[in-house]
């Protein structure tokens, strides 16, 4: 998947967003002639298209790119990453099937009553007009109150959740013990996981997940659950949690046509797409440039000889691993 940030325009300041670099950060947005380069460019290889920002749905010409994207019969899938606030001005433009929706829901307390009430208002819309649409969640705080997450699903009547623990980014500095930190967060997530449970709704994850060594065995009873559900639903038992899942390059393309392995990595290294004659190439290139040496590295002492690790099935964001990856870029830069 690849992603096209379309404009740093918000109406939200969510104290964990993971595109905090850009985001209200100075007015930026693509133009026509940038989108259409992007979409020509990764067209090819067949991958789905994702809208993001900042909020995709407040370019002024965000009319005019589902416009584009619906008539070419050549792009198959479109996700639109979106917190719904601004659903409503648009919901009559998504009669295709390729577009679907992630749609992020902050609290009425994050967000205020009005945008809370719109975000309600337009999920019973969606309900009606669209089906293929998701929630999502972000698990920031271990004192977050997340038991809004289940009212919101109700009314959308899903019974599926996108969660993650969330990024570091601007706000929240990359840590020096990012084992500490997910033990810190580790009883609301697992809290969370147990609200699932009750409110039969299965969770699915996709990155930046607690490793699997620190896990309690009741813990690893409340995952094997989560199992049982997914199975129960219909759902395949891996979507659940994302421990044993291997980071890949997402592929987030900016306006001026700058590409970012992800945004958790946006400060670590970007390139212009017209360096590669495909998403293939660009996404060779971070591999290379990133996912080899934050592989062979470890983010703690007691990391280096887990057997999980070594398999690729810690599931740590490499985002804490940038120090570890420049020094073992350094050692071997000096043996060659």
């Amino acid at each position: 998947m690849a992603n096209i940030f379309l404009t740093s325009k918000c109406n939200l300041k969510c104290p964990y967003c993971f595109a905090d670099e850009f985001v209200n950060k100075g007015f930026e947005e693509i133009t026509m002639e940038n989108f259409k380069k992007v979409v020509e460019f990764i067209k090819p290889s067949q991958e789905r298209i994702g809208l993001i920002g900042g909020e995709p749905l407040f370019h002024p010409l965000f009319g005019e790119f589902i416009d584009l994207l619906n008539a070419d019969e050549a792009i198959k899938n479109v996700v639109i990453f979106t917190n719904g606030i601004e659903l409503d001005r648009w919901i009559d433009k998504f009669n295709n099937e390729k577009f679907s929706f992630l749609i992020n829901c902050n609290s009425e307390s994050d967000i205020g009553h009005c945008q809370y009430e719109r975000l309600k208002n337009n999920l019973l819309l969606m309900k009606d007009k669209i089906k293929n649409f998701n929630l999502g969640i972000n698990i920031y705080s271990k004192d977050m109150d997340f038991y809004y997450i289940f009212d919101l699903l109700k009314l959308a009547d899903k019974h599926n959740l996108r969660f993650s623990i969330a990024l570091p980014n601007e706000k929240k500095e990359k840590s020096k013990n990012i084992l500490k930190d997910f033990k810190e967060i580790q009883p609301k997530l697992f809290e969370f996981f147990d609200a699932c449970i009750e409110n039969n709704i299965v969770p699915n994850s996709d990155c930046n997940s607690i490793p699997d060594c620190l896990l309690s065995v009741e813990e690893k009873r409340t995952l094997l659950k989560l199992g049982i559900l997914a199975e129960k639903n219909n759902m395949p038992k891996n979507t659940t949690i994302n421990s044993f899942r291997t980071c890949n390059p997402v592929i987030d393309i900016l306006p001026d046509l700058v590409a970012v392995r992800c945004f958790a990595l946006s400060k670590y290294i970007k390139v212009p797409i017209t360096q590669f004659k495909s998403l293939a190439n660009l996404r060779s290139y971070f591999y290379n440039k990133v996912d080899l040496y934050a592989r062979l590295s470890f983010v703690n002492k007691s990391c280096e000889d887990c057997n999980s690790r070594m398999m690729e099935r810690c599931g740590v964001c490499f985002a804490h691993k940038l120090s570890k990856i420049e020094k073992l870029k350094k050692e071997v830069i000096k043996r060659a």
